[in-house]
């Protein structure tokens, strides 16, 4: 017969733990998009740094990361802080973090008469100081989240607060260069001649999101850390980072998801990446119905989002993430067929790309942290920070191979990204495919993936159960030791 706490209901987190906990996303994403999207548009265009160089500068400062990464999470799983195992990181990391996003979008204005030299050494510097925080803030966090419930439709939960939160600081700086305004400029013989400057710039853009960003952080780590407790740590035993490393490589859920991530990650980078010049120069918008595109990608994932946590539960996480790839694969197997069909029809596909936007959000995420548990019940040790220190991998591998392999391949293709230069058809439509053929090629292999992941419901529960049951003995086992 079952002990009855192995019967009890999991405890569901308050809304004030979820709401505080979440909202710490929204500066997070808030400076993710503008990486993606604007900082490659910015320093391309506006610096005059060649696409293909800024591809590969990104691509090196994320693969930097890939040492640093599962040494905090190691470490941050070990080491005992005065504010906790996970808070003291999120502290540490924010001055970073804060110090790279002011440099990276408010370089001094000398910058632009630099040479092309110093300028690519700027952006790589402060990129990578940007990163380094942003690890240290993004693996805490992520460990935080998984541990805050054992449950695994409370994960969803939880994940998916957080991930509104994390389309709500998309949707805010998606809206900053509609509020602000691009560019109006015209080109004669090759050069800027005419520019409006009352509705601002590339330069007047990245100022605002910079500042609205060092504001928001102080905020949101006052709010993290009045309402959020860290839980416990439960069980402990000491493994060296070889051997831990080790049964992670043997834990096959954790293998394939790891895969999965990084195939998400590479189509989605490179599809944000790419985004603007696609709209310009593929699509033919505007500068200004560029900006408003990028909030029909946002907004439908804001609204969608609920759904996509709904969709976890009744159809199963894999199973429904596997479903919204699809749906993005083929509304990208007809982006092409509308590239003349003008400024409507786009908008509505983009309107359909961003109703799945969400779903790795929201799932991945909780995916993720069920999969620590597997871990966790091999191990004997909760590893949380070390496990998705190997996800961030993924992540940022999936990020640099993304945009930066995409943006190279477009330069080498021939697209020139500066201002007034004037492209070949040949380049406009090399840019097109590596668009619409990253995201197809990469998200096809996960689906595959997910379609059969291993970990269900029933099977969560009977991990979470075992481990549970090693506890309680363990603990009875000490309390005899120390009587």
């Amino acid at each position: 017969m079952q002990p009855a706490a192995d019967k009890a209901p999991a405890a569901r987190v308050s809304w004030p733990v979820l709401l505080g906990f979440g909202q710490l996303a929204i500066p997070l994403a808030f400076a993710s998009l503008p990486i993606a999207i604007f900082v490659t548009r910015f320093y391309a265009q506006d610096l005059q740094i060649g696409i293909a160089d800024v591809g590969f500068i990104l691509l090196v400062a994320r693969f930097a990361d890939i040492i640093v990464d599962p040494i905090i999470g190691f470490v941050s799983d070990r080491l005992k802080l005065p504010f906790g195992r996970r808070r003291s990181w999120v502290l540490l990391g924010a001055p970073v973090f804060a110090l790279g996003v002011y440099m990276l979008f408010l370089p001094p204005e000398s910058l632009a008469s630099a040479t092309e030299d110093a300028r690519r050494m700027y952006l790589l510097t402060w990129i990578a100081v940007f990163y380094l925080g942003w690890t240290m803030i993004t693996i805490a966090y992520g460990a935080w989240g998984a541990e805050l419930s054992e449950d695994y439709n409370e994960r969803s939960r939880i994940t998916g607060v957080r991930e509104v939160f994390t389309l709500l600081g998309l949707g805010i700086a998606g809206a900053i260069p509609v509020i602000v305004g691009v560019p109006k400029e015209v080109c004669v013989d090759g050069a800027v001649t005419i520019a409006t400057a009352g509705t601002g710039g590339y330069w007047n853009i990245m100022q605002v999101m910079g500042i609205t960003i060092i504001a928001l952080v102080p905020v949101a780590l006052g709010l993290l850390y009045l309402t959020t407790p860290e839980p416990p740590v439960r069980e402990m035993k000491h493994l060296s980072f070889l051997k831990g490393a080790r049964i992670a490589a043997t834990n096959m859920p954790f293998v394939r998801l790891f895969f999965i991530t990084a195939g998400v990650r590479m189509g989605s980078r490179a599809v944000e990446g790419l985004l603007t010049f696609y709209l310009v120069s593929v699509a033919m918008f505007t500068e200004q119905q560029a900006s408003t595109a990028i909030l029909a990608l946002l907004v439908p994932a804001i609204v969608f989002a609920p759904f996509w946590i709904w969709a976890g539960k009744a159809w199963t996480k894999h199973r429904a993430l596997a479903i919204a790839l699809l749906i993005g694969t083929l509304t990208f197997c007809f982006l092409l067929l509308l590239r003349d069909a003008g400024y409507i029809a786009n908008l509505a596909a983009f309107v359909v790309l961003g109703s799945v936007f969400s779903a790795p959000f929201t799932l991945g995420q909780s995916m993720a942290a069920d999969v620590i548990d597997l871990d966790s019940l091999k191990s004997r040790q909760p590893r949380a920070g070390l496990l998705i220190s190997f996800f961030q991998l993924a992540v940022k591998g999936g990020d640099a191979v993304g945009v930066g392999v995409s943006l190279m391949f477009v330069g080498w293709l021939g697209f020139v990204a500066q201002k007034c230069a004037i492209n070949t058809p040949e380049a406009i439509d090399a840019l097109a495919y590596v668009y619409v053929l990253f995201p197809i090629v990469l998200w096809l292999p996960a689906i595959i993936l997910l379609w059969n992941f291993p970990i269900t419901p029933a099977v969560q529960k009977r991990i979470r159960d075992l481990i549970d049951r090693r506890i309680r003995i363990e603990q009875k086992v000490r309390a005899r030791r120390q009587a």
